[in-house]
């Protein structure tokens, strides 16, 4: 007798960090490797998690086996969670008995794409902080210290210097227009936003992305990690190349390597190689990439060269990282420096004469 499935509540908002999925994905491998059937392996997990998404999204999958759909066609339901690369590996896991070990491979491309974003972000924090913290800075003196100092310039009528006619001038302008200047700043963040969603500015955004000096390299060499390590782990799954090629094209969030992939899929239905096909595009593939992709393909190993390229990359976008922010640092603090500086001169300078006029 089959044991009844427990309902559980959809939760308001559906989200799943990645690190849950990683998670996720490394348990139920486990359990499936121990011999426990799936049914049973994620009644267990579902038991085990707090997570309520995901004890959802379990609860979901477990109905939908019990009526005899696949996992990877439950999971298919949640298209915001699971994309098509971890719904696509899945079904070919299960098509081929070999779940656990795709699963375990949807773990180590989730957590080395995770990696990658996270030295990304940790060599932009500081001088993120820094940057914040300076305009904050400046703000303070400008539109607090400033006003309050501004009725002894007044009533000993000092002549003012430029900079700090113009930083009164700004801090006037800022006092009567700052809620427009709120409003405005708002209205760009949003409109930008919903214009990222428009296939056709987001792909001009990002092709001008690709002529920035420093960050396309940067850019270039994440993009070919991922397309490299996913690309690399439908083929070890035993997915064949063009169906692979599709889904990594699917999988592929960034608009310009989308289309650039999709077409490249299409070359090789035609006949071409995967190796010839990137190195017609040395903007978003380097040579050294299509060299590793073409050695692969001449000796049958493809998917061994794509995870090495995959480890490749990563090391290079993790020294790339390092340099940036060794980069970013004193152009940060310079600017930081003028700033404050700029703010400071035009207080101390009209002080410095009152004080002056005094002692004459």
């Amino acid at each position: 007798m089959a044991k009844k499935v427990k309902k559980i509540q959809k939760p308001f908002i559906l989200t799943l960090a990645t690190k849950e999925k990683i998670v996720f994905a490394k348990h139920l491998a486990s359990m499936l490797d121990a011999g426990i059937p799936l049914h049973e392996a994620l009644g267990i997990l579902q038991e085990q998690i707090a997570q309520a998404t995901l004890k959802y999204i379990i609860g979901t999958a477990l109905a939908d086996l019990a009526d005899g759909m696949p996992l990877h066609t439950s999971f298919a339901k949640f298209p915001n969670i699971f994309d098509s690369f971890f719904i696509n590996s899945i079904s070919v896991g299960e098509a081929s008995g070999t779940l656990p070990e795709t699963l375990r491979y949807m773990a180590v491309q989730l957590e080395k794409a995770e990696e990658v974003k996270s030295k990304v972000k940790s060599a932009l924090l500081y001088p993120v902080i820094v940057f914040l913290g300076s305009i904050a800075i400046g703000v303070y003196l400008a539109f607090f210290m400033l006003p309050k100092i501004l009725p002894l310039f007044t009533t000993l009528k000092v002549q003012l210097p430029p900079t700090t006619r113009a930083l009164l001038a700004i801090s006037g302008w800022m006092s009567v227009y700052w809620p427009y200047v709120i409003v405005v700043t708002v209205v760009l963040a949003v409109g930008f936003s919903l214009l990222m969603r428009v296939n056709a500015f987001s792909y001009s955004f990002y092709r001008m992305v690709l002529v920035v000096p420093v960050v396309n390299r940067l850019f270039r060499e994440m993009q070919t990690a991922q397309f490299s390590r996913i690309l690399g782990t439908l083929l070890s799954s035993g997915v064949t190349i063009v169906p692979a090629l599709k889904v990594t094209a699917k999988s592929i969030e960034n608009p310009v390597y989308k289309r650039e992939l999709e077409m490249i899929t299409a070359s090789v239905e035609r006949g071409e190689t995967i190796g010839e096909e990137l190195r017609k595009h040395p903007q978003l593939f380097s040579r050294i990439s299509a060299s590793m992709i073409g050695v692969g393909e001449r000796t049958g190993k493809l998917s061994e060269s794509l995870i090495s390229m995959a480890e490749f990359t990563e090391r290079e976008v993790d020294g790339m990282t390092r340099n940036l922010s060794t980069l970013i640092e004193p152009i940060t603090l310079m600017f930081v420096g003028l700033l404050v500086g700029f703010v400071a001169l035009s207080i101390i300078t009209p002080i410095y004469q009152i004080t002056q006029g005094i002692h004459m």
